[in-house]
């Protein structure tokens, strides 16, 4: 991961600097978007689970 200017020092360098320029951020996000919905589906078929052992007693 590179920054997205050629500079040897700060000097000069204004503004906001984004370090995830150039990368494969993309990947990251829909990688991390997957595991959350995985993460919801799983507490919702638990909690069904939960909820239906329950109602039966």
């Amino acid at each position: 991961m590179e920054a997205p200017f050629d500079a040897t020092s700060w000097d000069g360098i204004s503004g906001a600097i984004y370090a995830g320029y150039g990368s494969a951020e993309l990947l990251w996000v829909l990688l991390s978007f997957v595991l959350v919905v995985i993460a919801i589906f799983g507490g919702w078929k638990h909690e069904s689970e939960a909820y239906s052992a329950l109602k039966k007693d």
